[in-house]
């Protein structure tokens, strides 16, 4: 996936249906307002429920930012209205762009683990940059400093520390590409909404709109966790068993296994068969013919054909198979790791070795009265008899 599609994925779209759903509340303001005693509620319970769910499932950055903004909440249903209190509000504005960028560069960890402390200290660290800036900014920006340069005038009122925490977030939701990072892209663009366009959307609405993305999040990376294998990124074979109950009488399944790969991981390591299997994986995902690809275990893969005969697919299976035969695989040695970029390059020239690997295909196409169970085990039966067969062929 290209940089400009993770962005567009992971910034423009999350960022692009937060807007929307910002101005449908605006739209419909007269439907809401009627609840609106009620929505000022819901913030008390949806960001609890989110940093709960978060909490089970190790999103600990989820779940701290949903604790932070419940905290937010409470402090904002006071009255202040004094300067001090517009101070403390752009503190607290600032301090919350910066945190909403310190947990973008930061990883999910266990609540009660030593990164905890490193977090809650991090945080502090944002409180204390952010109120030094707003010290900054109130000393230069008054009239009895003298000889100030005019671009720093300038610069101040754009709050250079949210821009950094912009830029910083945005870069970590593209390069990291997962929803809880494009979950912060839009925590931050809510934040900014709230401080920039005050009377946009009430505060207790805005807070529930990101709840509910914080617990739709919880709920689509849990699934992703149930349903999706880890290593190679294919959908698991959980996933695949409750897939077959959507099937209909027409599809063909094939099972694919690695040659030799215990062999394989017993002469290169367990680190090389890994790479091999994501390897494999990426491969597999690219078979012609709408196959659906899933790792069933270990280095066995199953492809499922929706309304195809065997005799459709087999070229589409022969043409993977000799794909992944001619395809040069190269093994670094240890010595790539030398501090001397030129050494290094020279050792991986004389050290690199390259291997191949081939697959196995056993394939069955679903007749008459045959459970999916059945169906999965024909093919698992070819698939023996091609490695029987002596291996790198397909067999129906």
């Amino acid at each position: 996936m290209s940089a400009l599609t993770r962005s567009f994925r992971y910034i423009f779209v999350p960022v692009m249906m937060t807007f929307i759903c910002i101005a449908a509340a605006q739209h419909f303001k007269d439907v809401w307002q009627v609840w609106l005693p009620s929505i000022i509620e819901l913030p008390y319970y949806l960001l609890p429920v989110a940093a709960i769910l978060a909490l089970q499932f190790n999103f600990t950055r989820l779940s701290l930012l949903a604790i932070l903004l419940l905290a937010y909440y409470g402090y904002e249903q006071g009255v202040f209205i004094d300067y001090l209190a517009d101070n403390i509000r752009n503190q607290i504005f600032l301090s919350g762009s910066l945190i909403i960028g310190f947990f973008s560069i930061s990883r999910d960890r266990a609540l009660f683990s030593f990164h905890t402390v490193k977090t809650v200290a991090g945080i502090g660290l944002c409180f204390a940059i952010g109120s030094t800036w707003q010290i900054f900014t109130l000393k230069i920006g008054s009239p009895t400093v003298l000889d100030i340069p005019p671009a720093i005038n300038l610069l101040t009122p754009l709050y250079i520390p949210v821009g950094i925490s912009s830029i910083i977030v945005c870069i970590y939701a593209v390069w990291r590409a997962s929803l809880i990072d494009s979950v912060l892209v839009v925590t931050l663009f809510s934040w900014l909404f709230l401080y920039y366009v005050p009377n946009g959307l009430p505060l207790p609405l805005l807070l529930s709109l990101v709840a509910t993305a914080y617990i739709c999040v919880v709920i689509a990376e849990s699934y992703h966790l149930a349903y999706r294998d880890d290593l190679t990124g294919l959908s698991s074979r959980r996933a695949l068993n409750t897939m077959s109950l959507s099937l209909n009488s027409h599809y063909s399944v094939a099972m694919v296994d690695i040659d030799h790969f215990k062999n394989f991981n017993d002469t290169y390591g367990h680190d090389v068969g890994d790479q091999v299997l994501q390897l494999i994986a990426s491969k597999l995902t690219k078979v012609k013919g709408n196959g659906k690809v899933y790792r069933y275990g270990g280095e066995e893969f199953a492809i499922v054909f929706p309304n195809k005969d065997v005799e459709l697919i087999l070229p589409h299976l022969d043409e993977l198979r000799c794909k992944i035969r001619d395809y040069d695989i190269v093994l670094r040695n240890e010595l790539r790791k030398s501090s001397n970029k030129s050494d290094r390059k020279a050792k991986e020239e004389n050290h690199s070795t390259t291997v191949n690997v081939t697959i196995s295909i056993g394939v069955a196409e679903h007749h008459g009265q045959l459970t999916f169970a059945q169906t999965l085990k024909l093919a698992d039966k070819a698939l023996y008899i091609a490695k029987k067969n002596g291996r790198n062929r397909v067999f129906v």
